[in-house]
């Protein structure tokens, strides 16, 4: 059965959720990998690559921003990268230790970064984990954070989904009735006063070991793709450029993901 709010049920405060992470991605960060295991990781690694020459950098020293479990850092360890990760979920940080190879990483909240200034020269965050920032100051200290980390010319490299496919319904997914051992049932809910989307999660898992049900609510905030550019300007950026999600075309009002490029001058 599917997990929905009802009109009934209390709605979410959003001063509560300011900080993301310490609700979502608990129990779940046990099945991430599987849940995620037909996400093409490596594809998202040649895309950055592919952008890292466009732009003319050899980058060493990487920061994997809302790194989940590794998988994109890790891809850059197999390649040659120096990378470390950061994350506000503390299970998630925890299972990029079991990796092939490792990934070093620690628990960090990205509106409340603490790096050692111009120590980087790259900082990616991929998979839309900066739309877990609800408040824009918070997102606006993020993006001056990583600014200050960077080297000159460093770049920070990320992608973030649009307002049209928070509004859309593209969350509201299940896969109840297939043979997968983790079930799962999302109902998603668009807020847009505040630009929210709320995604009420179900899961049931089904192993050899037993089984386990449990629920998570996501919440993630549409920023505009000119918000956002503005955003990083102030942070000090130059040269801020706006992708369609794998393309170097620009954006159109269709697109559901978009990458950033920014540059620190």
């Amino acid at each position: 059965m599917k997990h929905a709010a009802s009109d009934s049920e209390p709605q979410p405060n959003m001063a509560t959720h300011a900080r993301p992470g310490r609700e979502e991605f608990g129990p779940v960060a046990r099945y991430y990998d599987h849940l995620m295991q037909g996400v093409p990781y490596r594809q998202w690694v040649d895309y950055i690559q592919n952008i890292l020459r466009r732009w003319r950098r050899t980058p060493q020293r990487v920061l994997d921003l809302a790194c989940g479990t590794g998988q994109v850092g890790c891809e850059m360890l197999r390649r040659g990268y120096e990378v470390v990760g950061l994350d506000l979920a503390e299970p998630m940080a925890l299972a990029c230790a079991v990796q092939v190879p490792p990934l070093p990483a620690a628990v960090m909240d990205a509106a409340r970064l603490g790096l050692r200034a111009e120590s980087l020269d790259l900082v990616v965050s991929l998979y839309d984990s900066l739309n877990y920032i609800l408040d824009p100051a918070g997102l606006q200290r993020c993006f001056d954070a990583v600014h200050d980390a960077l080297r000159p010319e460093g770049l920070f490299i990320f992608d973030m989904n649009t307002i049209r496919a928070l509004s859309i319904g593209l969350f509201t997914q299940n896969n109840l009735g297939s043979p997968d051992p983790l079930q799962y049932a999302w109902t998603a809910d668009w807020d847009a006063i505040h630009r929210i989307c709320r995604v009420d999660m179900w899961f049931r898992w089904r192993g050899e070991n037993g089984s386990e049900e449990f629920q998570e609510v996501h919440l993630q905030r549409g920023y505009e793709i000119r918000e956002v550019s503005q955003m990083l300007g102030a942070a000090g950026f130059r040269s801020v450029r706006a992708l369609n999600a794998y393309t170097f075309r620009r954006p159109t009002r269709w697109s559901d993901r978009v990458f950033f490029v920014a540059a620190k001058r």
